[in-house]
């Protein structure tokens, strides 16, 4: 087919085939140019927010180690009651929270999950199911004091 081509028309279009790859070759390079400046600026944000997810997790770990000897510190250890298999045989949860509930200085304040967490560790291998803590909260409480008297002189 290249031979049916007069040589001007052969001459047209390699200048035009030189003229197309030199364009494209310019654009690529600028290309390349933007590329690497933002392979440098995203390299950079990855470093320092790999460093900051870091420190964060760091922080992260140190605050809930804190915040787990504090929970193992305000909850007394359990301990075994003479009468826990006659609580087990019966099967009463409002019992277990009672139990505990007992065991926790006035002073000191809990919640429901704190609650659950010491019978799951008192009582936990011989219950069917683990209890659930909206059960656990709606059972008995502490009895609030009642608050102080606004006598005057």
């Amino acid at each position: 087919m290249a031979l049916n081509l007069s040589i001007a028309q052969m001459l047209a279009q390699l200048e035009a085939k030189v003229a197309l790859h030199r364009e494209r070759k310019n654009f690529h390079a600028d290309q390349e140019a933007i590329h690497r400046e933002q392979t440098a600026l995203h390299t950079s944000e990855l470093d320092n927010a790999l460093a900051r997810l870091e420190a964060f997790r760091s922080a992260a770990e140190a605050a809930g180690e804190l915040l787990e000897d504090a929970k193992l510190a305000a909850l007394p250890p359990a301990q075994p009651d003479l009468d826990d298999a006659d609580l087990i045989r019966k099967r009463s949860l409002s019992r277990m929270v009672a139990r505990v509930v007992e065991g926790i200085p006035a002073d000191q304040t809990f919640g429901a999950h704190a609650v659950t967490r010491q019978i799951q560790e008192r009582w936990g291998a011989k219950l069917r199911r683990r209890p659930d803590p909206r059960s656990v909260a709606a059972g008995p409480t502490r009895e609030a004091s009642p608050p102080p008297s606004a006598a005057g002189p």
